[in-house]
């Protein structure tokens, strides 16, 4: 077991990450990392660091090897668990070492690496009065420019993709203007937060994708840092899905733009998991919101449109690697019509009837 400003790469890139942010100054949740979950003896020691971090309950978070690399983020692949008790978090480190299920799909769509193991990080819960997610590049268009979404409380629903979040941009001259408001935060705090994702870019290098949660007092605080992945997903014009293109007639169906490009499928709506097996390759998966579940579908969609979610939710992203178009936060999704044939654009954040 190492403490966070220790970590090195056995202990996985998030949480080496997150230990080089503490270490130059930035707020992160002090926490230890437990690099490999089948050697004995950390059962043993995990109390003793439980108490020197104090806290009540504790976020146990995976810090896999593969996970967080410029080309492969594996967002919402592993598992994480929060409110835990100490008297469970032995327990939860094993849960969490354990589940690679949903991470072995998602490496097979994607062709990324597999294997190394995954280290788990143990950090004192941190309770925000708002929390959220922060690009410090537009993730469809490559700008220049700070892309922050917010929900109140923890940020665990805008990542699932159940949620729809505040939306706010923030350009290089320092404007900051909402795109989409619920009161959750104010140009002041958009500002404070840009900072932050900002400073940590200056320090990593690179397009960053930031977690970050305020507390009460509103202090910001980073609890995750990665390369933003697949800028360049964009396809010119509709990709093939069941055949055929164009696009004829009025918008069936407008959202947030969410992964770039455009492809033409026929409608498949999806209820709930139970519905994976009516799904076909090529076909346009339409839901509710998706979560880690939804990978084996969407590798093999020609797009994805949901009913909430937000830009930076896993879903938006793991759709961006695999190159799928999508569209996320469409009122009444689930209402398109049935095996219709459509051309979804996820640069415009467009459903359209395809010309036959």
């Amino acid at each position: 077991m190492v403490t966070l400003r220790d970590a090195g790469p056995e202990s996985g890139a998030k949480a080496r990450t997150l230990g080089r942010l503490l270490a130059a100054g930035f707020r992160v949740p002090d926490g230890v990392v437990v690099p490999r979950a089948g050697d004995a003896g950390w059962p043993r020691h995990l109390p003793g660091h439980l108490r020197a971090l104090g806290g009540d309950t504790f976020a146990v978070r995976s810090s896999a090897a593969v996970e967080d690399a410029p080309g492969s983020s594996y967002a919402g692949q592993f598992r994480t668990l929060l409110h835990v008790r100490a008297a469970d978090v032995v327990a939860a480190v094993r849960e969490v070492a354990a589940a690679t299920a949903a991470a072995a799909t998602y490496a097979t769509a994607l062709g990324a690496p597999t294997g190394g193991g995954v280290a788990v990080l143990v950090q004192p819960m941190l309770v925000p009065a708002v929390a959220g997610v922060a690009f410090t590049r537009h993730p469809v268009t490559g700008a220049r420019a700070t892309v922050v979404e917010a929900v109140p409380g923890l940020a665990d629903r805008l990542a699932s993709g159940d949620a729809d979040p505040e939306r706010w941009h923030v350009d290089p001259g320092r404007s900051v203007h909402v795109e989409r408001g619920h009161g959750v935060l104010d140009p002041g705090r958009v500002r404070a937060v840009a900072d932050v994702a900002e400073r940590v870019e200056g320090l990593l290098g690179g397009g960053q994708d930031v977690e970050w949660a305020v507390d009460a007092d509103g202090a910001v605080w980073t609890l995750q840092a990665r390369p933003i992945t697949a800028w360049t997903a964009a396809v010119p014009g509709p990709r093939p899905g069941t055949g055929g293109s164009g696009v004829a007639g009025a918008a069936l169906a407008v959202g947030t733009p969410s992964a770039p490009g455009a492809a033409r499928g026929r409608v498949r709506v999806l209820r709930g998991l139970d519905d994976l097996p009516r799904f076909r390759p090529g076909e346009v998966l339409v839901c509710r919101a998706t979560s880690p579940a939804w990978t084996p579908a969407l590798a093999r969609a020609a797009a994805v449109v949901t009913e909430v979610g937000g830009l930076l939710s896993h879903a938006a992203i793991v759709a961006r690697e695999l190159g799928v178009p999508a569209v996320t936060g469409v009122r009444g999704a689930r209402d398109l019509p049935e095996g219709a044939p459509v051309v979804v654009d996820g640069t415009a954040g467009t459903v359209r009837l395809a010309a036959s």
